[in-house]
């Protein structure tokens, strides 16, 4: 039963539950309306019944006198006079009903008791039948002492007038209840389709999704829960969207970038092997270049495989330690010093007397200001300079990495931490597009943050931030 109303579709769940609300708001109140009618008519109609019946015994125990005017007593009611003697059986009298009494109601009365029932009587000489008789309200008087009557009067009303007013309220109930049932399921059917509608919508942009359509988008139509799931479902599509573009020009990159060197791999060794070079110089230049690109595709897998470890989460290790900052700063501008003098970059270090120390991985840290140096030097003319700098704030060291390039447009300053990113024409020689994002992944896995400012013509500086240390010992932890 369950799993069949789980299958059932939305808008018949929603017609059930307004038809449930509809009998359980109306029904009840229906029957008890149809009960307190029927009562009510009746207590309209039997109340003046018994009063009448109780009159009609006192004018029969008049005698003769009281007898004649008892036609009138059932005129004035509408109803059938009927009188009995002490032994049951019918007194005449002008305008005597004639209906064959039941026999137990003329013993009950006899008994001294007063009552009113609905009783069916046959017709004046119709066979004892079921289908001959008709309703009565037969109301029932003892004449003379009740505990010793004399005789018993009857007043007999066709029920059949009273049976049809409150057959018509019932019916009138009756299609006041179906009225409003089927207004009930015409707004059931209304809402079910405002609510499955954007379902549905959403069902269909999901299935586009699933077959690899990004591009697809649910129609906002309000600010409701159903409204703000279409915008998360659209939110979500984008994201996949940006994601797959992302994911196409990843491939795209690495494609790009494993050409070049696979190119000359392939060129210059099989000039080697098939005897094209006889110059043992030529030989030489042949193997360096080999041997350059070898390099440089080793390089490229490995910036992959880090980036992958630490953006992926879970698999790169930290080994975190407080540490004096200037020394992993002070090893890469010293790493690279000989790179910038020879392309005639001035190279300068600025460090305070004293940093505090931060809780970091020394070998990462010094790994993310080579980055950052090998960008600059890469983007500075010849006779520029670059300057790494560092300051402190109690919480954080931050160290800068500025030069006198070119600069970067503003459009590009958020783009430029993405993997194989690189800012058109002023700067998109040499590097292989992944050291900036190598350096975001390993800033944010510090618990950092990473940053630069530029304008086109006026240089760049780019800075990251790490947390500074609180007496932590040395620590073996993963990036998050």
């Amino acid at each position: 039963m369950g799993k069949r109303m789980r299958d059932l579709s939305v808008t018949f769940k929603l017609w059930l539950a307004f038809a449930a609300l509809v009998l359980a708001a109306l029904l009840p109140p229906s029957i008890a309306l149809s009960r307190l009618l029927t009562g009510f008519y009746h207590h309209q109609v039997t109340d003046p019944l018994v009063y009448h019946t109780r009159r009609l015994a006192e004018m029969v125990a008049m005698g003769s006198a009281g007898l004649a005017m008892a036609p009138m007593m059932g005129q004035m009611v509408g109803a059938e006079v009927q009188v009995v003697d002490a032994e049951g059986r019918p007194v005449a009298f002008p305008g005597a009903g004639r209906t064959p009494l039941d026999p137990a109601l003329v013993h009950r009365a006899l008994q001294g008791e007063s009552f009113v029932v609905h009783a069916r009587l046959p017709a004046v000489g119709a066979a004892d039948r079921a289908a001959d008789r008709s309703a009565y309200l037969v109301s029932a008087a003892p004449v003379g002492n009740p505990q010793a009557p004399t005789g018993a009067a009857f007043l007999l009303v066709p029920a059949s007038p009273l049976e049809e007013a409150l057959t018509g309220a019932r019916r009138l109930l009756l299609l006041t209840l179906a009225g409003t049932g089927l207004l009930a399921a015409a707004a059931a059917i209304l809402l079910s389709r405002t609510l499955v509608q954007p379902l549905w919508q959403m069902e269909q942009a999901t299935q586009a999704m699933a077959r690899g359509d990004y591009q697809a988008r649910v129609p906002l139509t309000g600010s409701d829960e159903i409204g703000r799931l279409a915008a998360a479902i659209n939110t979500l599509a984008a994201s996949l969207q940006r994601y797959d573009r992302t994911r196409r020009e990843f491939l795209a990159n690495v494609a790009h970038e494993l050409r070049t060197p696979l190119s000359y791999l392939r060129g210059y060794s099989q000039a080697l092997a098939e005897g094209m070079v006889q110059d043992e110089e030529d030989r030489r230049r042949y193997l360096q270049i080999i041997q350059e690109e070898s390099a440089r595709l080793a390089r490229l897998v490995d910036d992959l495989m880090d980036l992958a470890a630490m953006e992926e989460g879970g698999r790169a290790v930290l080994r975190l330690a407080p540490l004096d900052p200037a020394v992993p700063i002070a090893q890469a501008v010293g790493a690279l010093q000989p790179s910038a003098q020879a392309k005639g970059v001035h190279l300068a270090l600025s460090l305070p007397p004293q940093l505090p120390q931060v809780l970091a991985d020394g070998a990462r840290v010094q790994q993310v200001v080579l980055n950052l140096l090998d960008n600059a030097l890469r983007h500075t003319p010849s006779g520029g300079t670059v300057t790494v700098a560092a300051t402190a704030d109690g919480r954080q060291v931050r160290v800068t990495v500025s030069d006198t390039g070119p600069g970067i447009p503003p459009e590009e300053l958020e783009a430029i931490w993405d993997r194989f990113h690189k800012v058109d024409r002023s700067r998109s020689g040499g590097g292989r597009g992944l050291g900036l994002a190598i350096v975001r992944s390993i800033v944010r896995a510090h618990g950092g943050d990473v940053g630069a400012v530029s304008s086109p013509g006026g240089g760049s500086t780019f800075w990251f931030t790490v947390p500074v240390a609180s007496g932590s010992p040395e620590t073996d932890t993963r990036a998050e």
